[in-house]
């Protein structure tokens, strides 16, 4: 058994909706972007994060050949330098 129900929306509803829709889903990557925001150099845990191994990891990796900044004794990891790296050894 079926159910209809008649309704009288503004012209405007269905642009109202599409605007709202588009905010809230603004507001979403925003707030996500938040959580992670990696800077385009990063220091060795942060780098470790990004990645989504430990330090430890991070750290077999880089003597494997993961490019590394090294300044002073400062370690840093070039995000765009990470992806191209392991881009490199996909299977």
């Amino acid at each position: 058994m079926a159910i209809s129900v008649a309704m009288n929306l503004p012209d405007d509803f269905e642009e109202s909706i599409k605007r709202d829709m588009y905010a809230t889903a603004l507001e979403a990557f925003r707030a996500t972007a938040k959580k992670h925001p990696f800077a385009e150099y990063m220091q060795r845990k942060d780098a470790a994060e990004y990645l989504g191994v430990s330090t430890g990891t991070l750290d077999k990796l880089t003597k494997q050949g993961l490019p590394t900044i090294i300044i002073d004794g400062l370690k840093l990891y070039r995000k765009t330098s990470l992806d191209q790296w392991l881009l490199k050894h996909q299977i």
